[in-house]
């Protein structure tokens, strides 16, 4: 086959994978055979660069949305209702962008993580202020948190929930007996 032909089918199975019209495994196998092999360190290697920048950007907004939602609780005289639903926001958009970068197979991970955090922020939050700080409520909340997490981890087959929710669970067992 002459260079221009595989050159044509080379660009038209990258078009395919980027556009998700075959499956990632398939349009890598179409490529290594194609390109015999030469071009996946060139495919990998631009698809590092153009993931990278877009990890740093959703790393910076998630810190950003975590450092308002901490603001917003501890350093500002906002009414309770106020704070709860900035804060309800805040978990629901992350929520939102997970579940729409989950499908494009990027790092939604994160946007899981940082949900998680916050809607752990909310519902102690949101005990503190209606159950006074009670220690029973308190703990009934904190393993109702590690519960979603391991529910969450087990659906979406994320490990990381999984050991949250674990090991979530025996810290607090372990400070109740202690």
């Amino acid at each position: 086959m002459d260079s221009s032909r595989k050159e044509v089918i080379i660009n038209e199975i990258i078009y395919w994978k980027n556009h998700k019209m075959l499956p990632d495994h398939y349009c890598d196998y179409l490529l290594a055979l194609y390109s015999e092999g030469e071009l996946n360190n060139e495919i990998s290697d631009v698809n590092k660069r153009k993931h990278g920048g877009k990890f740093s950007i959703f790393l910076f907004i998630l810190c950003l949305i975590v450092s308002v939602s901490l603001f917003v609780i501890y350093f500002t005289e906002l009414a309770f209702i106020l704070q709860t639903m900035i804060l309800t926001s805040f978990v629901v958009f992350l929520l939102i962008l997970g579940f729409y970068y989950s499908n494009k197979e990027f790092w939604y991970s994160i946007f899981y993580i940082g949900a998680a955090f916050l809607f752990l922020l909310l519902s102690i939050h949101i005990i503190e202020k209606v159950f006074n700080n009670n220690s029973l409520a308190l703990y009934i909340t904190l393993f109702f948190n590690c519960f979603i997490w391991l529910l969450t981890g087990w659906r979406m087959k994320l490990l990381y929930f999984i050991i949250s929710g674990v090991l979530g669970f025996l810290v607090l067992i372990i400070y109740i007996l202690i």
